[in-house]
């Protein structure tokens, strides 16, 4: 009996994890570091310095059905999962990530503040 149990446990173990299917029925998802709303329901904020490279890479899922798109100040300024940004002149500017499928579409939104 219990070489019976033994070999069903090796069996189980060789099964191959099932990995889910993605369609366009599903909501895109951004997956990432990106900073919280605080606590008033401002926008939350990357902040750089003058002159350096801020980066913020993220990853969109369903991948194969999703295009990513950045918009600093309303305008569109990248497309695709690392934003890359120098800027040399301060303020605070927003920052809007438009990520879609061919039905959904999902938003973040934040205060690029440059020193």
């Amino acid at each position: 009996m219990l070489l019976v149990v033994l070999a069903a446990l090796f069996n189980s173990c060789k099964d191959e994890a099932i990995l889910p299917v993605f369609t366009e029925d599903e909501y895109p998802r951004i997956l990432g570091r990106w900073p919280e709303k605080l606590s008033d329901g401002s926008l939350g904020s990357f902040g750089t310095q003058s002159g350096q490279v801020l980066t913020v890479p993220l990853q969109f899922t369903p991948s194969n059905l999703c295009e990513g798109i950045w918009y600093l100040d309303g305008e569109e300024v990248y497309k695709g999962t690392t934003f890359t940004y120098t800027s040399n002149t301060p303020g605070a500017h927003n920052l809007k990530l438009v990520v879609k499928t061919p039905k959904y579409t999902t938003t973040r939104e934040a205060l690029l503040v440059v020193n």
